[in-house]
């Protein structure tokens, strides 16, 4: 194992990321990750680690799962790591690692979701899972959507971003229709009159689905060059879904 740095100050300059990057903005060349869970995907993905940050408890967890260990190893007590990760729950494992890039729109493939507007970590980060869970060729997001890259995200992924490919659109209504004239078809959820029921409709062999923002749906623009409109089922009494769980309903039925 790499040699173990013992960290007793907050103030030491050797876990500065950690604190700066406490919430991984957008435009960092870095992220930080957490979880025992994150860690295992983390480990078996092509992504370059530079360090980790963990209670000594967890050593044998790294050596035990971790095949190649060529990054340093910090090292502080449990009251250091919750004065550093600003919350009390948390399950003192972090790790800095290169922020997982974006491909291009060349390399978009497979079926489609398509997040419009979705500003809530846990919602992006739980719709990341239901991608990885169901297969998706690639979760497109655009500029008004949280960036599945965030701390935040990845851990309510439980790392499956590792697994998903992500296209950042910068000018999403564009795109769409380029992908429409490659024969994808593409379909928004809405409880609109004419929206069709999901139980009813069957997914073609090229099927993109667009998820609007949580509170005021799709944009307007991507509302009318959409092919269908789609609905989920519900009580009458429930108004609507939760975004996240309302695209793991349709994704099964897509991948069924």
């Amino acid at each position: 194992m790499q040699e173990i740095t013992n960290i007793k100050d907050i103030n030491d300059p050797q876990i500065k990321e950690f604190i700066s990057l406490r919430k991984s903005a957008h435009d960092e060349k870095y992220v930080v990750v957490e979880s025992t869970t994150v860690f295992k995907k983390l480990f078996s993905a092509n992504i370059k680690i530079h360090k980790v940050f963990i209670t000594p408890e967890h050593l044998d967890f790294l050596q035990q799962n971790c095949k190649d260990i060529n990054f340093p190893i910090l090292t502080a007590s449990t009251e250091l790591m919750k004065e550093i990760v600003g919350h009390k729950i948390h399950q003192g494992m972090l790790a800095l690692i290169d922020k997982p890039q974006f491909i291009s729109f060349d390399e978009i493939k497979g079926n489609i979701v398509v997040l419009n507007g979705l500003t809530s970590p846990e919602n992006v980060g739980s719709i990341v899972r239901s991608c990885a869970a169901f297969d998706i060729g690639t979760l497109i997001i655009d500029e008004k959507t949280c960036s599945p890259f965030i701390r935040r995200c990845i851990r309510v992924s439980t790392g499956n971003l590792f697994n998903v490919n992500v296209y950042k659109s910068s000018a999403l209504k564009d795109d769409l229709v380029k992908l429409k004239e490659q024969g994808y078809t593409i379909s928004t959820t809405a409880n609109a009159e004419n929206a069709i029921s999901l139980k009813d409709y069957t997914f073609p062999t090229k099927a993109g689905i667009v998820i609007g923002n949580e509170g005021f749906g799709v944009d307007e623009e991507i509302f009318e060059l959409s092919d269908n409109i789609l609905k989920i089922d519900i009580h009458e009494e429930v108004t609507s879904l939760n975004a996240a769980i309302a695209t793991s309903i349709i994704l099964f039925k897509m991948s069924s």
